[in-house]
């Protein structure tokens, strides 16, 4: 059976984005990027919700072919853009980057994704629809990627919920980033 798999990078003080969406205090480099191109390996489809859709549409279609991109930037937006797409919306009828509109229940039609053959499903931007995802009791697997930063505000991803998670897995970056897999 496929697994929704929840990735998000987090401040230490529990925030997966700043004001207004804010990620320039992501912590990034070599090591982080080669993590993401497996986690892009393990999966045949991302999720999205809509606004992380409009915001992922606006860079990485043209990400690809940007000459002030570095080649391993350009390959990692190939891999992306090639990738199926699943957008949950209530008000975008017609989407593009090689994407499906959702429109209708969403516990549902993950369930149903996930009884189907195919790779993992992976869930990489969006706190409403992460938030949504866990409300609905869909991620199989959290990727907590907890940064060395404080941010002090912005837009937490847990919200007055209490579920326990066991660890199964860490792994400590050398840009000082954790990762931190439960399930």
């Amino acid at each position: 059976m496929r697994k929704v798999i929840l990735s998000m990078v987090m401040s230490l003080d529990g925030y997966v984005a700043g004001e207004n969406g804010d990620s320039s205090w992501h912590v990034m480099d070599q090591e982080m990027d080669e993590y993401m191109e497996n986690l892009l390996d393990s999966a045949d489809t991302l999720l999205y919700g809509r606004r992380a859709y409009e915001m992922m549409i606006q860079y990485w279609p043209s990400a690809e072919f940007d000459p002030n991109n570095s080649e391993e930037s350009r390959a990692f937006a190939r891999k992306i853009n090639q990738k199926k797409k699943a957008v949950f919306t209530r008000t975008l009828n017609k989407v593009e980057w090689n994407a499906i509109a959702v429109k209708g229940n969403i516990a549902f039609e993950v369930r149903k994704w996930k009884q189907q053959p195919g790779q993992d499903l992976v869930l990489l931007a969006g706190a409403d629809i992460a938030q949504t995802f866990i409300q609905e009791d869909l991620i199989d697997e959290f990727r907590l990627i907890l940064n060395p930063v404080v941010i002090g505000n912005g837009v937490r991803l847990f919200h007055n919920r209490m579920r326990k998670l066991e660890l199964i897995e860490t792994h400590t970056f050398q840009c000082g980033n954790v990762l931190l897999v439960y399930k």
